[in-house]
């Protein structure tokens, strides 16, 4: 609702003199409250219009650069200097005093592999990002920010299998491009006019990843969360701790089975807890026995079905201690 506010005050703007334009812009840039409100907006918009390709902002993290029709995850940063804090402080937490593993699947411009290689720089990270210019932005933040850390990049989606399949492109919320398959379903954000590319898709367990203890990997993957379950069974076992995002909306857009990653999860992890995401209010909620999380989940494979806004983060830990 607020682009087409934006959108339609700009068309209004357009038809006023110049100087009464000027006066607006300069209200803009002066104004505080104003600025804050809208003004990340109207600089993505007048950044597209001059050809600007890039924007970065700084917070907590270093100067951070994204693709100028980034409405999300760099608008998040530049307001507020930090993206996902509650994921940051878990992982701080976890590799206190130690080595390990993290596995960023999902890794976009890097929000949350580039936190804790500064934190902590043996952690080895494995962050990986499909879409092309988020996976340039990823290797500008990286170099610019954590230069000497052990990052290691993937430009691949991981799946059940090695194939090139159809990559959908989102506007203004980069951290929704997602694997497009024609599965019928009802588009409820707008994804019947999203650009489409190939990307290459490989199986998690046939990479050469190299495991040290304790392991954490994150998935955030827009309802691809099945595949890549399936194709790195072997390898995600081995983790001690995992934070995958619950959309059964997103999942059956991929056709994907929501059952695999609640069989999974059973098979290899003890405790559970189901909190809001980092992107919403980062609340914890329930929690207890992997099993009894699990039966909460599957209940909502079809209440949540065609509701995009309805998901929620799984953390699956071994130990208790490590589920917050």
């Amino acid at each position: 609702m607020k682009k087409f506010i934006l959108s339609a005050t700009g068309a209004v703007t357009a038809l006023l003199p110049l100087r009464f334009r000027h006066a607006i812009a300069k209200s803009l840039i002066e104004d505080r409250a104003l600025a804050q409100e809208y003004g990340y907006f109207y600089l993505s918009s007048l950044a597209r219009k001059l050809n600007v390709v890039q924007l970065a902002a700084s917070g907590q993290y270093g100067i951070m650069a994204s693709s100028s029709n980034d409405l999300s995850i760099l608008k998040k940063y530049a307001e507020t200097g930090r993206w996902a804090p509650e994921l940051a402080e878990r992982l701080k937490a976890f590799f206190a005093g130690s080595g390990g593993t993290y596995l960023d699947i999902g890794a976009n411009i890097g929000m949350t592999t580039i936190p804790i290689a500064q934190y902590n720089d043996s952690v080895k990270c494995y962050a990986f990002e499909p879409e092309p210019v988020n996976y340039r932005n990823l290797l500008r933040n990286i170099a610019e920010n954590c230069p000497s850390s052990d990052i290691e990049t993937y430009q691949l989606a991981l799946h059940e299998h090695d194939d090139v399949l159809p990559f959908e492109i989102a506007d203004g919320n980069l951290g929704d491009h997602r694997l497009h398959i024609e599965t019928g379903l009802p588009a409820k954000q707008n994804e019947a006019g999203r650009k489409i590319i190939d990307v290459q898709c490989v199986r998690l367990d046939d990479l050469p990843i190299k495991l040290t203890s304790p392991v954490f990997a994150k998935i955030d993957t827009q309802g691809a969360e099945p595949f890549v379950f399936a194709g790195g069974r072997q390898t995600l076992a081995r983790a001690d701790a995992i934070l995958v995002e619950w959309s059964p909306y997103h999942m059956a857009r991929l056709g994907g089975g929501p059952e695999i990653v609640l069989r999974f999860l059973e098979e290899h992890f003890s405790y559970g807890q189901i909190e809001e995401t980092d992107a919403k209010s980062g609340q914890w909620g329930e929690s207890g026995p992997i099993g009894e999380i699990t039966r909460r989940l599957q209940s909502t494979i079809t209440e949540w079905r065609d509701d995009p806004m309805s998901y929620v983060d799984l953390v699956a830990t071994k130990i208790p201690s490590i589920a917050r």
